[in-house]
């Protein structure tokens, strides 16, 4: 399983690549963009939307993670079911103090569906979605015994948006899909299950949805 995982990864960092060093020669409009949703689960994901067509775009998008109790990802992290399984005592502890620290990569593969979308990035479009994040989990159970586990998730799935510009400065972008989401431990040899669609570490079919906010070049 551990080999889907970087298998993804290692698309989704070479797509990224490849289109960040076709943007170094296009001069065509971008947008950088914030996605907001994000925010309230400890990540911040920037993202840049560059059109590779007169109604195509790429959205890339970059995710860094740092979410503890003690902050903002609160509600998130205390709304989570994290257990873990001691093998060598049999020991089962409910971790409810996390921090997660990581990184992930989000692409979208644009198609403006409006005539006036045409060289403009604007307007309703569809999109498959792809992104794979990573996460460190911590949590002290006692004053000398700390778990540490790494979560890979990953997400393949398609979304219709909506993306307006506003006096060609701002933009705001939302959009809504599915698919399927994969979620594994790294000291798991399968993939999670028996988990609500909620929780961070569910396997299964997956209702998605963000809102961004971004400047236009």
């Amino acid at each position: 399983m551990h080999n889907f995982f970087n298998t993804l990864l290692f698309f989704l960092l070479s797509i990224t690549t490849i289109c960040y060093s076709q943007d170094s020669i296009n001069h065509g409009r971008k947008i950088y963009k914030l996605e907001l949703l994000r925010a309230v689960q400890g990540t911040i994901q920037v993202s840049q939307e560059y059109k590779i067509g007169a109604k195509y775009s790429i959205n890339i998008g970059l995710m860094g993670t740092y979410a503890s109790t003690r902050g903002l990802a609160k509600p998130y992290l205390s709304a989570q079911e994290f257990n873990y399984t001691d093998a060598s005592t049999n020991t089962v502890y409910t971790l409810d103090n996390v921090e997660a620290l990581g990184y992930g990569v989000n692409l979208q593969f644009r198609k403006y569906l409006t005539k006036s979308a045409e060289n403009q990035l604007k307007g309703f479009y569809i999109s498959p979605e792809l992104f794979y994040r990573r996460l460190n989990l911590t949590s002290l159970i006692s004053e000398n015994k700390e778990i540490k586990r790494t979560l890979n998730l990953g997400y393949v799935g398609y979304a219709i948006g909506y993306q307006r510009i506003i006096r060609d400065i701002v933009s705001l972008d939302t959009y809504f899909g599915g698919g399927f989401f994969l979620s594994q431990y790294s000291d798991e040899a399968h993939f999670t299950r028996y988990r609500n669609n909620y929780q961070i570490d569910f396997t299964g079919m997956y209702f998605n949805m963000g809102v961004m906010i971004g400047i236009v070049r």
